[in-house]
């Protein structure tokens, strides 16, 4: 299998020659890959954009997370709940939530956020997918909040991870470290 660049620009890549499973080899094959890259114009963008900014402050963005933290409409949510719901002060108010995957109800032990922060990224969920803490936030917006996911790229997403980092004051990095539950529940994951 080679890469080249199609002279498109924007780092289009060209596979030539595919590896289908079990070695299987398909010569001649294209597919067309996207950069993972942004684009030179939007960085500069970017760049004239930050250059502009009024200087921000963590402790700015931690009291604006705790706000989104303890706000019913996060995500624009339809359970009228809140992050604080469910872990109030950072810690858990115990217990299990349900939550359905692929048309399959299960039992979700509700953990601490107390700690937590340094275990991010991880695999997660049936599919083992490597989480961010932000997007662990999106999944407890989108899922438990009946919300929609925040961009993870904006003030909001960038706040609120902020703010749940502040409960692991003093803790030692750990990625992939399994959540916290003070309490395991028969039956939830």
């Amino acid at each position: 299998m080679t890469l080249t660049r199609n002279g498109l620009g924007a780092g289009v890549l060209i596979v030539t020659g595919l590896v289908l499973g079990a070695g299987v080899y398909l010569a001649g094959a294209e597919m067309e890959m996207a950069s993972p890259y942004i684009p030179e114009d939007k960085v500069m963008m970017m760049k004239k954009m930050m250059m502009m900014m009024k200087p921000d402050t963590l402790e700015a963005s931690v009291e604006r997370g705790k706000k989104l933290f303890n706000d019913t409409s996060l995500g624009m949510n339809k359970s009228g709940q809140s992050c604080a719901s469910c872990h109030s002060e950072g810690g858990t108010v115990g217990g299990a939530s349900e939550m359905e995957w692929k048309g399959m109800k299960m039992k979700v032990a509700i953990p601490t956020l107390k700690g937590a922060a340094p275990h991010f990224p991880k695999p997660m969920g049936p599919m083992k997918a490597v989480v961010t803490l932000g997007g662990m936030n999106n999944m407890c917006v989108m899922t438990f909040l009946k919300g929609m996911p925040l961009d993870l790229n904006s003030q909001a997403a960038t706040d609120l991870t902020a703010y749940i980092t502040t409960f692991s004051e003093g803790r030692r990095l750990e990625p992939g470290a399994m959540k916290i539950v003070p309490l395991p529940v028969p039956g939830a994951m």
